[in-house]
């Protein structure tokens, strides 16, 4: 009788089917299509980031990053306002999304320098960083960075890593059979947002959620919401020796955000923001203090009339918090008439801007004429 050898025949098939997969991850798909991926989902807005930097010639001079509590802290329309009357001549956009992961941090401020030369990276942070990666970073992220874990002890890996041959197959298949996955099949002038979107105000997301930043709550209510949250908070659990492991995503990431904003020239800040009745400490400062100052907002914390709920202010808080954040940010800005001094090719001094996108520092905000650019 004639032995199957199993363990060959199971180690073939894994081989085979591994082969298929990486296959499947590789089959090329649109950028573009990648960002709408997410438009049904609370994640919506981040379709919004890709056309704005790819497709809006207007320039981009102050980027905001962060989670959902930066984005309802910061109005960049009144920000680049400020900025401008104070002799700052910007552009200014908020690119936070809902839920903390720097992995999707560091993917967005990569899409922000390929087409753009900012001057600052604004990054929210809080008293404590996440464990995890952004639950969004797998959908839009670059097969490179999937398959690159980062750093040791990224819970997320595999997950994302698994997500590639599903996620290349849909690209693909939207590419081949354009407008049958649900999938733009090129960039729409008419349905595009603007060239500076205030997060700070209610809006519905793409999954039909309301997200209402325009309430007052009550300082009972915020407080048995702040009940909830603390909750869900862990202290370190490994502790400092393994604080690059413990908290991977958010050291090892920020980390490359710096090293690749600092090889072009760009500048660093970071903006603490509390819970409602928060500490004041923050678990990281040291660590993002290597990089660039801390600006440290919590002052806002016993505001009760500040906040939409207790992670996050609402309309009321967050113009307070911008005006406070014009102040600190004009003398880390050049003045409106060196603003139009060239830039090397890494982003600094020497190179002039893109003639698509140069303009008079002295100018007013214009207004855009979308053309379409190559993806990349």
């Amino acid at each position: 009788m004639t032995r199957i050898d199993w363990a060959s025949r199971f180690g073939a098939i894994m081989l085979v089917a591994a082969g298929i997969a990486a296959a499947a991850a590789a089959l090329p798909g649109d950028p573009y299509q990648r960002f709408a991926t997410l438009d049904n989902t609370i994640q919506n807005r981040i379709r919004w980031v890709y056309e704005r930097t790819h497709f809006d010639p207007t320039p981009i001079d102050v980027v905001v990053i962060g989670s959902s509590r930066t984005g309802a802290a910061i109005a960049a329309p009144q920000l680049e306002t400020g900025l401008r009357a104070a002799g700052r001549a910007v552009h200014v956009v908020n690119f936070s999304l809902p839920e903390a992961g720097r992995d999707l941090n560091w993917v967005l401020l990569q899409q922000v320098l390929a087409t753009k030369h900012p001057r600052l990276f604004v990054i929210g942070v809080t008293e404590k960083p996440s464990r995890f990666g952004h639950p969004a970073f797998k959908y839009v992220a670059s097969t490179a960075d999937i398959v690159d874990p980062a750093y040791v002890g990224n819970l997320n890996y595999l997950t994302n890593l698994a997500y590639l041959p599903f996620r290349g197959l849909r690209l693909f298949a939207a590419r081949v059979l354009p407008g049958h996955l649900g999938l733009p099949v090129a960039f729409a002038p008419a349905r595009y947002a603007g060239t500076s979107d205030d997060t700070t105000k209610s809006f519905r997301a793409g999954d039909g959620t309301l997200v209402e930043r325009n309430r007052t709550v009550s300082p009972a209510a915020l407080a048995a919401g702040v009940v909830r949250y603390e909750r869900g908070v862990r202290p370190p659990l490994l502790g400092r020796r393994w604080a690059d492991v413990e908290f991977g995503d958010d050291r090892a990431y920020l980390a490359r955000m710096a090293a690749l904003a600092h090889s072009r020239g760009v500048r660093i800040v970071f903006l603490f923001l509390p819970y409602y009745t928060g500490p004041s400490a923050i678990q990281e400062r040291s660590f993002y203090e290597r990089f660039g100052p801390v600006l440290d907002a919590t002052f806002v914390s016993r505001r009760s009339d500040w906040y939409s709920d207790a992670a996050h202010l609402n309309h009321t808080g967050a113009l307070v918090v911008t005006e406070w954040l014009t102040e600190r940010l004009a003398p880390l800005l050049a003045p409106a008439e060196s603003a139009a001094a060239p830039m090397r090719s890494d982003g600094g001094p020497g190179q002039q801007l893109p003639r698509a996108i140069a303009l008079p520092a002295s100018a007013p905000p214009p207004a855009p004429t979308i053309v379409p650019s190559p993806l990349s």
